[in-house]
């Protein structure tokens, strides 16, 4: 077994493997060590009764080429002929269980005409919220290091001024659609899947809601195999490239030499063994605080470089999922259901959108918008059998409305919102528990138990502030040769977050040098470029 490498990653989720991948591509010796007996952490798939579940994967976004920095880090990687990605029907639908019957679809590609025929009245707003969305998305259209030169150079111009712009405002999705929009439950309906980043639309920052929403508008996707196809991909790459990555690999310290990151020790847990391993660079992909405080068994004053991105960033959100297996085909029995349905509850979903009402955490539990995805209306690949069909409905929850219950009431309070969330499914959609043949709720509690991620956040910490300052930092501080590639590094988490902020991790690693390469080339040629200009006018 190999000791050496060039780069060790701590963690598989979608962070880590698409760090390691890039790094792999690039020749570099790689080593991924994942704790538990699954790759991919949120980005993996269980069995039950003879069918894969998918424990994170609803939908991706995946916007433009031009707009969507996943197509350039696919075709990087080689993604885009080892996937298959499904296009999935519309971006959801929204049905308020009083009127089971009206449905509004949100479809893919002229989102906004739909918009604009449902509420005629905030036409005028509608086209004014898309081009700010438009707008956030052409300012993420691509890393530097992945921009033609033109773009690079006249980027100040182009991007950064609205970067800067961005983190000076710190605007809210709240704020913002206020700016545009009048009607309450217009309003609920454009931040409809809050509950997959953030739970206040007037915490949560302006430009992660805009940079999903165009993508989610343009189209969604799901990988044909579920998640774990897309984390098991990423492994093959390593793997392809000379690494390797060893699941059930527990780390449990950091080696250093004089503030400097040198190596792993690790406990194989099917054998027991304690192995050590070394690197020139040590990426961690999990919770910075488990990082400093437990791998590094650092006092807060021994890392006060860093203390602030483990001490003072909020972390709430998180999801209950109700992992639902069926016998039959749910699209049969129900035509109108669509791949995607948040089911709302009328009194809570009518109310004034301030910054009290349209906060999640302000709904009781039960009560809060259901996301309920249905697999069966795609060839989803999680089954070869013709009488097993996914069903799963997420809804926002956080660490504390679950913590300090003993087994006993946390087991009671799992079933009663279980039975509430299940009568709700029922009044949209009657008799569908008749063919539900297995049925389990995990909390962000079991989040936390199989990701080992401070109160089972799922996105790293909240995105409450614009860029760099919400987020960790890529590199350390106060140990050398130590990185993060997580969703609580830039841009955060979800799907494509980790993927995004993986990718950028390596490419830094790769290049460090790269802006004060690129950089002076730009003084270079916008030196000649003015000379020239001078002497032609001097001609004139």
């Amino acid at each position: 077994m190999d000791t050496q490498f060039d780069a060790i990653i701590i963690g598989s989720g979608l962070g880590g493997l698409s760090c390691a991948a890039t790094l792999s591509k690039a020749n570099k010796k790689v080593l991924v060590l994942e704790q538990h007996s699954l790759i991919g952490g949120c980005a993996t798939c269980f069995k039950r009764k003879g069918m894969l579940v998918d424990a994170g994967l609803h939908e991706m976004d995946f916007g433009t080429q031009k707009r969507d920095m996943k197509h350039a880090i696919f075709k990087h990687l080689g993604l885009d002929k080892k996937l298959d990605l499904i296009t999935l029907p519309s971006a959801w639908s929204i049905i308020e269980q009083d009127k089971p019957n009206e449905i509004l679809t949100i479809p893919h590609g002229n989102t906004k005409e739909a918009l604009i025929t449902a509420f005629p009245h905030e036409k005028e707003g509608i086209e004014k919220y898309f081009k700010k969305i438009a707008f956030q998305g052409f300012l993420v259209r691509s890393f530097p290091f992945d921009m033609k030169f033109l773009d690079f150079f006249f980027a100040p111009l182009t991007t950064l001024i609205f970067f800067a712009y961005n983190m000076v405002r710190n605007k809210s999705v709240g704020e913002v659609l206020d700016s545009c929009i009048k009607d309450p439950k217009l309003k609920r309906i454009l931040n409809i899947n809050i509950s997959y980043y953030h739970h206040n639309p007037f915490k949560f920052i302006w430009s992660y809601h805009a940079m999903a929403q165009n993508n989610y508008y343009n189209k969604g996707v799901y990988i044909k195999g579920g998640s774990q196809k897309l984390s098991d991909t990423l492994s093959e790459i390593v793997r392809e490239n000379g690494g390797e990555v060893r699941a059930d690999s527990d780390v449990v310290e950091i080696l250093c030499d004089d503030k400097s990151a040198k190596g792993v020790k690790y406990i194989d847990k099917k054998t027991k063994e304690e192995i050590v391993v070394y690197a020139d660079t040590i990426i961690a992909n999990c919770d910075p605080h488990i990082v400093y405080t437990k791998l590094l068994n650092l006092k807060p004053n021994e890392y006060k470089k860093d203390s602030r991105l483990t001490e003072d960033f909020r972390l709430t959100s998180s999801l209950i999922s109700l992992y639902m297996i069926f016998d039959k085909n749910l699209s049969e029995i129900y035509p109108n259901m669509d791949y995607s349905t948040f089911l709302v509850d009328d009194k809570y979903f009518n109310r004034p959108f301030d910054e009290t009402c349209a906060d999640s955490a302000n709904t009781p539990i039960e009560c809060r918008d259901f996301a309920f995805v249905n697999y069966s209306k795609i060839d989803s690949g999680l089954s070869d059998r013709d009488d097993r069909y996914l069903g799963v409905g997420a809804v926002y929850s956080y660490y504390e409305e679950w913590d300090n219950l003993d087994k006993v009431a946390y087991k009671a309070k799992k079933q009663e919102l279980q039975d509430a969330l299940v009568k709700r499914l029922e009044s949209v959609y009657p008799n569908i528990m008749e063919h539900c043949i297995h049925i389990e709720l995990a909390t962000p509690k079991t989040i936390e138990r199989y990701t080992r991620t401070r109160k089972g956040v799922i996105y790293g910490y909240d995105q409450d502030n614009e860029g760099f300052i919400g987020r960790e930092r890529f590199k350390s501080k106060s140990i050398k040769n130590l990185y993060f590639a997580s969703s609580f590094g830039f841009p955060g988490g979800g799907f494509t977050g980790a993927i995004l902020g993986g990718y950028r991790t390596a490419r830094k690693i790769l290049d460090p040098y790269f802006y004060a390469k690129r950089i002076t080339l730009c003084v270079i040629f916008g030196t000649a470029v003015g000379i020239g200009i001078s002497a032609l006018i001097k001609m004139i």
